[in-house]
């Protein structure tokens, strides 16, 4: 029996070899109907009934079986709920308009790409925190954590005393609050030659 997978609803069919509608044959099978003269001598008929039956009674005993999923799964489930409901971390910005937030991921991506921007260094990590209230009273400077990768052979301290300067302008110009300190610790080297980095 050739049956088109790619068949829509709308179209028919293939017949059995037979020339019989296969899909009517499968109707019927499903309603339980008992087959005609011709069906219950043709090979192809009863073939094609009694796979429409076998996979009728399948899909009922599964549809009928109570399902009894893993203990794991409310566990992921209440797991990944909570972490999209969990409030994501953000910077208070002062503004004469009322209160105004920036994510704080957002803003260390910020600071990553003025690292990446300079020569000798690849940034790796940021974390910002602040204190204060977002009122602009003093209290709302950030505090930055950056880990590099350093070109190898590369003066550090000059190339830090640098991306100090650079994450504090930054910080005032882009995302309008004071850094009061920069912490850069560098825990890896790469070689521009290889292009590639190593411990």
């Amino acid at each position: 029996m050739a049956v088109n997978p790619e068949a829509t609803p709308d179209e028919p069919v293939a017949p059995l070899a037979c020339g019989r509608d296969a899909a009517r044959l499968w109707d019927r099978a499903a309603r339980g109907t008992s087959l005609d003269e011709h069906e219950r001598g043709c090979p192809h008929c009863r073939a094609a009934y009694a796979d429409a039956r076998g996979l009728d009674a399948v899909v009922h005993r599964m549809a009928a079986q109570e399902i009894e999923p893993p203990d794991t799964v409310l566990d992921r489930v209440m797991g990944a709920l909570f972490t999209e409901l969990r409030p994501q971390e953000v910077l208070r910005l002062p503004s004469p308009h009322g209160p105004a937030q920036l994510s704080t991921p957002a803003a260390a991506a910020v600071l990553r790409r003025v690292v990446d921007g300079m020569g000798g260094l690849r940034a790796r990590s940021c974390r910002i925190t602040q204190d204060g209230d977002g009122q602009g009273d003093g209290g709302d400077a950030l505090d930055v954590r950056i880990t590099v990768a350093a070109r190898f052979g590369v003066d550090l301290a000059s190339v830090t005393a640098r991306v100090r300067q650079m994450v504090v302008a930054a910080g005032e110009q882009a995302l309008g609050l004071p850094v009061r300190t920069v912490d850069i610790h560098v825990v890896d080297l790469f070689e521009d030659d290889a292009r590639e980095e190593r411990p």
